[in-house]
């Protein structure tokens, strides 16, 4: 969780689509080296690392270090963003081209967000 928040507070860390750091990750490639800081292996893909899970939990259940996911469809064949949450109602992902990497409310876009968290 350091490393999350440490490199979304890094104006030189910015969102590259593809992109696996260090200076430019799209959101599952900030997700896998959050990660790798703890050695833990996740794949390189937001829906993989869903897969992944060893548990699925609530939103009312948040964790630090558990995932959160959007989806177009509601199901994980939709998942089309991730982002960890490192606790006080924040998660730390990699937004997109114009925001960055970055810490916002977990609740920053309701829409789409998949209504369980992965827990690794």
């Amino acid at each position: 969780m350091q490393w999350a928040t440490a490199k979304a507070a890094d104006p030189g860390v910015g969102y590259v689509w593809g992109g696996n750091g260090p200076t430019g990750y799209d959101c599952s490639g900030f997700i896998q080296n959050a990660f790798a800081q703890a050695d833990i292996e996740l794949p390189l893909n937001s829906k993989a690392q869903y897969a992944a899970a060893s548990q699925y939990v609530s939103l009312d259940d948040l964790q630090v270090g558990d995932l959160v996911f959007w989806s177009n469809n509601g199901s994980a064949s939709g998942i089309y963003h991730v982002a960890m949450y490192i606790g006080d109602g924040q998660i730390a992902h990699a937004r997109n081209p114009q925001m960055g990497v970055a810490v916002t409310a977990v609740d920053y876009s309701p829409w789409n967000m998949m209504g369980t968290a992965a827990r690794y």
